[in-house]
């Protein structure tokens, strides 16, 4: 019989040993499961760990971009703006909805304007008006309160684009806005104080950008009587010009305009809508995003024109016709409607419709001829523009009429004018805007306040005098001698540089001297210091056809400087024009011991 093999390791096994043997077994898979667990956590964890890294390298590239952007938005035009304020501010719409007329500029917003011509920063007051101060709702009892409504000739705007660079980006500061100088100008005749018992005439902005008469109408319902306004002017049309040029059988006034149009595709969730959303929220969550918004000048998103007015090369039909004429009798009720609620509120009024530029028969200068060479501007839509605005001023004006309301016509104004008046299609020049402005304060004089007219106050002909800056061509005298130095103060605006003249005694102070060339009519000055410590306490301005003998045209005796440049700076408007060639600044007192320091002098009739 064959002996059976068996192996070393069974030899001598029992059913015990085998089990343990097993046991022992499992133990030994299970132990080198073990690390490979651990190894797959580990994995998991260093996973989890990368990707945070990851995530912390972006929100720190993030960050760092954000920091970024807010060091060169605080080191800017715009941070030197809100210096002393709250930054967060930039990153805000320059706009802000109001659902009861659409919307309006957003408290506390800085406008930038022409810094580099020496302008300050302009701001939006806390009721949303374009103001330095604010305007409570309780009014001083001191003050004649007026509002001019209007849409962005009243704001104060250059031109749109693509004009903006034909007029090298103009701007219109806040000195130069229609109701700034309505102000001026009301202030400047003492009847006037008289009449209205001894109280300073406040003349308010409402200006707002793309604004309509319904606007203005909502706008006066819903807020501006609140504010007991002793006057409101009116000085509107353009604007309507496009609004009328929908040829859609279900066209109402109400429901046109920019905001409605931009806030339906919003609500509409269409893609335009969204990325106007999507743009005006980076921007108020981001200083990246607000300074890309600043590289392009305007905050973009909700409320930018989005309305499509191109000119059709189809004509229009008979029944389009009908339309339009519908379209601008609904706006002609408006004007009626607004006109009747403010005779109800015993509010005193003047509407004005204000000049276009196609319809306008002035001479063109190299500025516009360029300007309407790029838009064209012969049509609006499928409609004449020129037809289009023409329909829409006489029926306002009959519409007028018919409610008791003689509506002003400016928008012939400018026909004998040849110096440059239109940026764009409708915005003007600074002196295309003093010239509305001393229009509609006659206009008050005369229809509210029943004052006859003073031989200086109606305009005359040539009506380009009142472009003209006077200083621009005069030569700087020093000691008698034409100087060479300094004659920079007369280009119209302030500058980095200054004209510096040593300093005089108490009793012989230093003086500056401008010679004209010819004797010329004076009513209005600007004048800039070089900064705080060269603005002198007390001055005078002298007055002389000869240069022998002089007469006091302006004195002050105690300075305060006006917000409208970056540097101290004082303007005044005199009651009556005066005949000068000659013009003599002398600081007075102990500022007569102290060196002059000047950036501007300018001078208009």
């Amino acid at each position: 019989m064959a002996e059976s093999k068996q192996s070393p390791a069974s030899i001598g096994s029992t059913p015990t040993d085998n089990a343990t043997s097993t046991a022992n077994a499992g133990q030994a898979v299970r132990a080198r499961a073990l690390p490979r667990k651990k190894s797959a956590l580990v994995r998991a964890i260093l996973a989890v760990v990368y990707v945070l890294f990851l995530f912390g390298i972006v929100i720190a590239l993030l960050a760092g971009v954000e920091y970024w952007a807010y060091r060169q938005i605080k080191a800017s035009p715009v941070g030197r703006a809100y210096e002393g304020r709250d930054l967060d501010m930039a990153r805000h719409s320059s706009q802000k909805v109001s659902p009861l007329f659409g919307y309006e500029p957003t408290p506390g917003f800085a406008s930038i304007r022409n810094t580099r011509l020496g302008n300050a920063y302009e701001y939006i007051n806390e009721q949303s008006f374009k103001d330095f101060d604010d305007a409570p709702l309780e009014k001083p009892e001191d003050e004649y309160r007026v509002f001019v409504t209007g849409g962005s000739v009243v704001f104060g705007r250059g031109p749109v684009p693509p004009t903006d660079a034909v007029a090298d980006f103009y701007e219109v500061t806040y000195r130069w806005t229609i109701p700034h100088i309505i102000e001026q100008l009301l202030n400047a005749d003492p009847r006037i104080r008289e009449k209205i018992g001894g109280k300073r005439v406040r003349v308010i902005n409402a200006g707002i950008a793309g604004h309509v008469i319904h606007h203005n109408l909502l706008r006066y319902l819903a807020k501006i009587r609140l504010y007991k306004p002793d006057l409101v002017i009116s000085l509107d049309g353009a604007n309507e010009a496009h609004t009328v040029a929908r040829p859609l059988k279900d066209w109402n006034y109400f429901t046109e305009g920019p905001y409605y149009e931009v806030i339906s595709d919003v609500l509409d969730l269409s893609a335009a809508g969204l990325r106007s959303y999507l743009a005006l929220w980076l921007k108020k969550n981001t200083y990246f995003f607000a300074w890309l918004a600043l590289r392009k000048g305007e905050a973009p998103g909700l409320l930018m024109e989005n309305r499509g007015f191109a000119a059709h090369p189809q004509e229009p039909t008979p029944e389009m016709m009908t339309y339009l004429d519908r379209n601008v009798d609904q706006v002609a009720d408006i004007l009626a409607i607004y006109h009747r609620v403010l005779d109800t509120d015993r509010v005193p009024h003047i509407f004005a419709l204000q000049p276009m530029f196609r319809n306008s028969k002035k001479k063109r200068n190299p500025i516009e001829m360029e300007i309407e060479r790029v838009t064209g501007m012969d049509k609006i839509g499928f409609y004449d523009a020129v037809d289009t605005y023409n329909r829409l001023v006489k029926r306002a004006k009959e519409r007028g009429r018919e409610a008791g309301l003689d509506v002003v016509d400016l928008t012939t104004i400018f026909d004998s004018v040849n110096e440059w008046v239109f940026t764009d299609w409708c915005h003007l020049t600074n002196g295309a805007n003093y010239i509305l402005a001393k229009e509609l304060a006659n206009q008050v004089k005369i229809r509210v306040l029943g004052l006859p007219l003073l031989p200086d106050d109606p305009l005359r002909e040539p009506l380009d005098s009142y472009f003209r800056d006077y200083a621009k061509t005069a030569k700087v005298l020093l000691d008698g001698k034409i100087a060479d130095r300094g004659v920079h103060i007369l280009k119209g605006y302030p500058g980095p540089e200054t004209l510096q003249v040593r300093p005089g005694t108490v009793e012989k102070p230093a003086r500056v001297i401008l010679d004209l060339g010819e004797t010329l009519p004076i009513s209005r000055l600007r004048i800039v210091w070089g900064g705080p410590s060269s603005t002198p306490q007390s001055w005078s301005m002298e007055l002389s056809t000869d240069g022998d003998r002089w007469t006091d045209w302006l004195r002050v005796d105690e300075t305060r400087p006006d917000p409208f440049d970056q540097w101290p700076g004082f303007e005044y408007y005199a009651p009556k024009e005066t005949q000068a060639r000659y013009v003599r600044y002398t600081p007075l007192g102990e500022s007569g011991a102290k060196p002059i320091e000047l950036r501007q002098i300018s001078l208009f009739r």
